[in-house]
C-alpha cells in the first residue's frame, strides 16, 4: 500500500515558527531522499506556500516531482492567499481530487 501525505502548514508543529519552518524543510529533504517515496504529496491551507515561488522547499518538492511523486496544491487556496500565479512546484488541485486521494486505498499520513 502506498501513503500520500497531506501538509496542511508551511511549518512543521505550531509553536515556534522559525524552528517549524527548519523542522519542515527537514521532513521534506528527508522525504526527497527516501527510498521508499509516497505515491503524492497533497499541499492544502498553509501548506501551498512550499510550492511556490520563494519557498526554501521547491528543490525538494521538485526532487520528489521529478522522481514521479504527484505533487498537488489545493486550488482555493492558492486563491486565498493570492498564490496562484506563483505555484513553481506541481499542479493546481481541486477538493474532488483531493477528498479522492484521500478516500482511495492509500494510506493519508497528515503533517502539520
Amino acid at each position: 500500500m502506498a501513503k500520500r501525505i497531506l501538509i496542511t502548514n508551511d511549518t512543521f508543529g505550531g509553536a515556534d515558527p522559525e524552528l517549524g519552518a527548519i523542522l519542515m524543510r527537514s521532513f521534506l529533504v528527508s522525504l526527497s531522499h527516501e527510498v521508499q517515496r509516497p505515491l503524492a504529496v497533497m499541499l492544502v491551507n498553509e501548506g501551498v506556500r512550499l510550492a511556490c515561488i520563494g519557498s526554501e522547499a521547491l528543490d525538494e518538492l521538485r526532487r520528489l516531482s521529478e522522481a514521479g511523486v504527484m505533487v498537488r496544491a489545493c486550488t482555493t487556496c492558492l486563491k486565498h492567499f493570492d498564490l496562484l500565479d506563483r505555484l513553481e512546484v506541481g499542479e493546481a488541485s481541486n477538493m474532488p481530487s483531493l477528498v479522492s486521494a484521500v478516500c482511495g486505498p492509500d494510506e493519508i499520513v497528515t503533517i502539520g
